[in-house]
């Protein structure tokens, strides 16, 4: 029976204790790298026993994945708080991409090189996590083409390239590259791609168009 604090339960105190683990985990990770994040060093982090990690994860991609469950619900919350009362879809949308890169810029070391040392099924569970920020923006681009501001051919299809062209950013501004340098270059481009910019129509860009340029872009990050 775990020794609990005073009035807490046993659900509160194993979800206090989950918490406090992926904290560490994740504080580990930023340090040492996918390689150097072992139960070990996470339980001298955490304050706990390798025991106590072991009853609460089995591996290290495990406790991958709860992190990031944890670290996407809370970027997910702070969406929802910064779209809280805006109705115009341009600026929800600008809102998503400026959070989603300074987001990169932050303490938060899953780039493509970790991705590359863990297992395929993981990969494709930590991607399938990522599923709720593209709902997202589906329904942002949804609602900018019900109201004439938006000019797509697919929705879905749109709101993955979005967030794909943003990911080739994702190494630089974790190095610590300028963030409002990226979010001025590349805000201006996805409002353009989804004909939102203010200036003359110049048809519509559909998926393709923002794909292309997101390549085309890629190599320009500072």
């Amino acid at each position: 029976m775990p020794i609990l604090n005073a009035g807490h339960t046993v659900a509160e105190h194993k979800s206090a204790t989950r918490t406090r683990i992926l904290r560490a985990f994740g504080e580990v990770l930023a340090r040492e790298g996918w390689d150097g994040a072992s139960f070990k060093a996470v339980a001298a982090q955490a304050g706990l026993t390798r025991t106590v990690i072991y009853n609460y994860y089995s591996d290290k991609s495990e406790m991958l994945l709860a992190w990031s469950a944890h670290e996407i619900e809370r970027f997910l919350d702070l969406l929802e708080h910064k779209l809280a009362g805006m109705d115009d879809p341009r600026e929800m949308l600008q809102t998503v991409v400026e959070l989603v890169l300074f987001e990169f810029a932050g303490p938060h070391p899953v780039t493509p090189p970790v991705m590359s040392l863990i297992p395929n099924a993981t990969k494709l569970e930590f991607t399938s996590q990522l599923n709720e920020l593209e709902d997202v923006v589906y329904r942002i681009l949804v609602e900018g083409e019900r109201s004439g501001v938006f000019h797509l051919i697919d929705a879905r299809s749109a709101s993955r390239c979005i967030l794909g062209c943003l990911d080739p950013h994702r190494q630089t501004l974790a190095e610590g590259g300028a963030v409002d340098e990226v979010v001025a270059r590349v805000v201006p481009f996805v409002m353009g791609a989804v004909g939102a910019l203010d200036r003359e129509p110049h048809g519509e860009p559909g998926c393709a168009t923002i794909c292309d340029a997101g390549e085309d872009n890629s190599p320009t990050e500072p």
